[in-house]
């Protein structure tokens, strides 16, 4: 099942992932980008970065639905890059209802939409192509904290 679709530049990172991990009792981590599962380094860096009692996929976007289909008996957390990877998961799983938000990093071109969200022209396009598919949107950096709620028609 899946508990919970994050973006995060960062992918896996220190206490928000244990903080998440443990408040949605996750015990799979699919971290679905095309470029990390390329490079052993970025694998091996993420692998270490696990909390114990969590299996880990680190795959491309091409391997997403058969690693949710395989783990549907596993309480799941898939995490992407940035909205333009959240786009193209919800175009690979129409199941998804909701994304968290978590972290896009602040660029030159970029517009605040939250705490540490920030948005260029072309993350935000993805994000309305998400909200356009009905998926609701929210902003949290970790499940102590309060949701924010952006407008991104701005």
């Amino acid at each position: 099942m899946i508990k919970l679709v994050r973006v995060d530049h960062r992918l896996l990172h220190g206490q928000v992932i244990f903080s998440w991990t443990r408040q949605l009792a996750v015990n799979h981590i699919i971290v679905a980008d095309d470029k990390v599962p390329n490079d052993p380094i970025g694998k091996m860096a993420l692998s270490i970065a696990k909390p114990a009692g969590c299996t880990l996929d680190i795959i491309p976007f091409s391997e997403l639905a058969k690693s949710v289909e395989n783990n549907r008996n596993k309480n799941t957390m898939i995490i992407v890059r940035g909205p333009e990877e959240a786009l193209t998961l919800c175009e690979i799983l129409p199941e998804v209802t909701e994304i968290n938000y978590g972290g896009v990093a602040k660029k030159a071109d970029s517009k605040e939409y939250g705490k540490a969200v920030f948005l260029n022209e072309k993350e935000l396009t993805a994000t309305r192509g998400i909200l356009a598919k009905g998926v609701k949107i929210y902003i949290q950096q970790v499940p102590t904290a309060s949701v924010e709620h952006a407008d991104f028609s701005k």
